[in-house]
């Protein structure tokens, strides 16, 4: 239904008649005939009955008549909102990233965000790559920061960082006083790594597996506050992202390994079927390729 029918409708009943409802709109006489019968075919009811050279509203005329106003405030509601929307005024962002991505690079951008377009809701899941992935694939999140996806899903990724990877070491620790830590030095060390399915555990696993050697993790942790404060505790060494734990926490010291550039590619996941185009979205797309770089 076209709102401008229901508008040339309310004219005609203000007005009294279909001449004076085409003076008011400047319509030529034939449109304003031409909209009320493509109003009363899509209604499915006439809305007009005419006496002699009068018209005066059916029944159902004066029902739609009662609700005029509130439809067509209504519609005028509603084209605001998406002309606000189609600026970047208004509307929701649903972005998903993982750690620490999310807090040193996102939030700060969002921060910004907000402060520009106060009415724009987002919402931000902190997560796995393969949980962000998943949601994209879906289109219940509009982009992701992330490792590389899984080829199968059919998400385009962007590059935008390599995620350095150290190794957090308790002070008490013969490593700690060991400037050049290989990764034979790990080995039969008490590990301290993410969970299973974590981007960064994998990239780990896949590094010494390329050096022939194997990671037996001691104890896997989920969150990366945790993972430092095991350190702190003693446990053990943490392979974490350098970003995540700089500075050291009191108690610990941070390592890179020797002769090695451990890291995890990080980029912008998106869903071609998907992805729609937006100014804000794009603003925020060139902001983070701005910081990341």
């Amino acid at each position: 239904m076209e709102f401008r029918y229901l508008a040339t409708f309310q004219t005609i009943v203000r007005e009294g008649s279909f001449t004076r409802a085409a003076e008011a709109l400047s319509y030529a006489p034939s449109t304003i005939t031409l909209h009320m019968q493509h109003l009363e075919t899509e209604l499915g009811f006439k809305l007009f009955v005419r006496q002699g050279k009068r018209i005066q509203l059916s029944t159902a005329g004066q029902a739609l008549y009662e609700q005029i106003d509130v439809l067509l405030q209504q519609a005028r509601t509603l084209e605001q909102t998406m002309r606000e929307i189609a600026a970047g005024e208004t509307g929701s962002l649903r972005i998903g990233a993982i750690e620490p991505v999310a807090s040193w690079c996102l939030m700060p951008l969002l921060a910004q965000f907000c402060q520009e377009y106060p009415n724009m809701h987002v919402a931000l899941e902190v997560t796995g790559t393969r949980f962000i992935c998943q949601r994209v694939a879906k289109g219940q999140l509009e982009i992701g920061l992330c490792s590389p996806p899984p080829a199968e899903l059919g998400l385009t990724f962007e590059p935008l960082l390599f995620e350095p990877i150290a190794l957090l070491i308790p002070t008490t620790h013969p490593l700690a006083q060991v400037q050049q830590v290989t990764p034979a030095d790990l080995c039969n060390q008490r590990l301290l790594l993410t969970g299973q399915y974590c981007a960064y555990r994998e990239t780990i696993e896949y590094f010494f597996t390329q050096h022939g050697l194997t990671t037996r993790p001691y104890m896997e942790i989920s969150s990366f506050d945790a993972l430092k404060q095991g350190v702190q505790a003693g446990i053990g060494i943490a392979i974490v992202p350098a970003r995540a734990v700089t500075p050291a926490p009191e108690g610990t010291v941070l390592r890179s390994l020797s002769e090695f550039s451990l890291t995890l590619p990080v980029g912008l996941i998106r869903s071609p079927q998907h992805y729609v185009s937006r100014p804000i979205l794009e603003k925020l797309i060139m902001e983070l390729r701005t910081r990341a770089g």
